[in-house]
């Protein structure tokens, strides 16, 4: 589900001049074909995050609305939310994937990035449901992480893509 204007445009370009400027973002690749430099929000920039989390919420109420998800966990956490920046160089993007593929990553069960700019390029394309979105300024789009709904990063082609991302997470159970 999309939903335009979660965030202003002049957040958008804040949150991406912060990050330009911050040095501790981290390149992340792994063998599975992915690529991008990503910062964790909710470690580093713990005043960004304080003003993003309700963002999200009230956007993950609203997915619950209107699709009547009355089995919607009573209580959950967020998972951290992190800035991830993808270069038009040929090898930033992610790979066809769903998001829930072990027993860590289980306790996701729903996922929403937040666009922060339009790159040229960069959709994010769910192939099995023939969509494909397009990153505008301010968009966030959320969907379930399961084996339902894979989907792919495709890379920027003219300028860096910019995205926000976090999940909500199932709570925590203690051992038996």
């Amino acid at each position: 589900m999309m939903f335009p204007e979660a965030l202003t445009p002049e957040h958008c370009r804040a949150l991406i001049a912060r990050f330009e400027s911050a040095p501790e973002h981290a390149i992340s690749r792994l063998d599975a074909g992915y690529s991008f430099s990503q910062l964790d929000i909710t470690g580093q920039w713990p005043d960004e995050n304080k003003l993003l989390v309700p963002i999200f919420l009230s956007h993950f109420n609203r997915y619950q609305l209107a699709l009547d998800a009355r089995f919607w966990p009573v209580k959950f956490s967020f998972e951290h939310v992190r800035i991830k920046r993808y270069m038009p160089n040929g090898r930033d993007q992610f790979p066809l994937h769903v998001d829930v593929v072990n027993q860590a990553a289980c306790r996701r069960f729903m996922t929403a990035l937040i666009y922060l700019n339009a790159p040229g390029g960069g959709e994010t394309v769910f192939p099995t449901l023939d969509i494909s979105v397009a990153p505008e300024p301010g968009k966030l789009l959320a969907f379930p992480p399961l084996w339902m709904f894979p989907h792919e990063g495709l890379a920027p082609r003219s300028a860096a893509k910019y995205i926000l991302h976090t999940y909500l997470c199932y709570p925590a159970t203690p051992a038996p």
